[in-house]
């Protein structure tokens, strides 16, 4: 029994009890004229849009007729008689992709404070999954509905086009966040490889809170719902907010982001949220695995020793993760933390968790231009380990092979 989770109010459902949206065609197929629009009082509820509005005014909802095919995807509208392949969550009533239904769902939370690089980071990491980190791992990325394609359409050209870097993300007190909606298509590997295509499709959401609402957990409890039915959460922890990082970059002064809230309370805030949620274990820690990022590594160079896997690109053989290659980065990025906060943060982490682990990545490769600090570098963006978090999430929900090394040390 297929059960799908909402990617906009995240409820879950089962795929067979969603209900359709009638297209409102011109042409009824029973005689009938074709349906009018219908305040969607739900949906407008939701996006906060007038209900006697004309924005609320949406083709009219109906359940899934009884005995109905599973998986035949169509439904005719009781009152016009035409099918619709529009499937709506019940809860929300917003439209799902045509497909989002037919695969399983992983919901990838994004969470950081203000400047930390959120939504740089996720259109570079979509682009890198869509070319090389495809290519490495025979995958292929695709856009999932018409909004994601023109979002996401529209990043990567104010990016990798005109080197414009993405503005902030809207916070939730403004608008609500829609999240960018991915197929991805992975090798299926063992017995399983004799699937009808050889392949294996999962969704992929990516929703990322603004900086302003993690200044605290009242702040935060807006997007507890979100973050409770995410299946792995990537921190962002912008080094430049960092105090003792800041004392040594005086070359940078006047270029530093605001500090804003702390990581270790972020992720305190974070797994207070998780735990109202059930998402904790006996013990009180946090059972959603956390991978923590610390991003700009470009600007870092200072603190790298010699030889350090955090300034070369992971070497992947065969399209599997190395884990190996992840525990040293867990291990060289737990140093640096310990050398800027005294091992704050891990302690932290540590206490709330039962599962994380650390990475360090450049999602542009250099620093933006001195004079135009609204741009991205004139090279373009170079990104240095941006994929790692992710494939770190997918190989422990077993959508990637991961290459074991007994002899590597441990990480969380």
């Amino acid at each position: 029994m297929t059960r799908i989770v909402c990617p906009y109010c995240f409820a879950s459902d089962r795929a067979a009890r969603l209900a359709y949206r009638c297209l409102m065609a011109r042409t009824g197929l029973r005689g009938a004229n074709a349906c009018a629009p219908e305040p969607d009082t739900a949906w407008a509820a939701f996006t906060g849009m007038p209900a006697a509005g004309p924005a609320a005014l949406r083709g009219p909802c109906f359940d899934p007729p009884r005995g109905l095919r599973t998986g035949r995807g169509r439904a005719p509208c009781p009152a016009c008689g035409v099918e619709t392949p529009v499937r709506v969550c019940r809860s929300c009533h917003n439209d799902l992709p045509s497909d989002y239904c037919d695969q399983d769902s992983r919901i990838i939370a994004l969470i950081g404070p203000k400047s930390a690089g959120k939504s740089t980071y996720v259109s570079v990491l979509a682009h890198e999954l869509r070319n090389r980190v495809g290519r490495e791992f025979a995958a292929s990325l695709a856009s999932m509905g018409t909004a994601t394609q023109q979002r996401y359409r529209a990043m990567e050209d104010d990016l990798y086009h005109r080197l414009l870097l993405p503005g902030p993300t809207q916070p939730a007190a403004m608008r609500f966040n829609d999240p960018l909606i991915f197929r991805l298509s992975t090798p299926r590997h063992g017995p399983l490889a004799l699937g009808w295509d050889g392949s294996r499709h999962t969704a992929l959401v990516f929703f990322d809170a603004a900086g302003e609402d993690l200044a605290d957990a009242e702040a935060m409890d807006r997007y507890t719902a979100y973050l409770a039915a995410a299946d792995g959460v990537i921190l962002l922890v912008d080094p430049l907010q960092l105090r003792t990082v800041r004392e040594q970059l005086p070359e940078m002064e006047g270029r530093l982001p605001a500090i804003e809230t702390a990581p270790e309370q972020v992720a305190a805030d974070l797994a207070t949220q998780l735990r109202g949620r059930n998402r904790g274990e006996g013990k009180g820690r946090v059972t959603t695995p956390l991978a923590v990022a610390v991003t700009k590594s470009d600007a870092l160079k200072p603190w790298l020793p010699h030889g350090s896997p955090l300034a070369r690109p992971a070497q992947r053989s065969g399209g599997a993760v190395d884990e190996a290659d992840r525990v040293a980065v867990h291990q060289d990025t737990r140093a640096l933390l310990e050398e800027w906060d005294g091992g704050v943060l891990y302690r932290q982490l540590e206490r709330d968790f039962a599962q994380f682990s650390l990475f360090c990545l450049s999602a542009l490769g250099s620093p933006p231009p001195a004079d135009s600090p609204a741009d991205a570098p004139k090279a373009g963006p170079r990104p240095l380990r941006v994929e790692d978090p992710l494939l770190w999430l997918l190989g422990l929900r077993g959508l990637l092979q991961v290459r074991q090394n007994r002899t590597a040390r441990k990480g969380r």
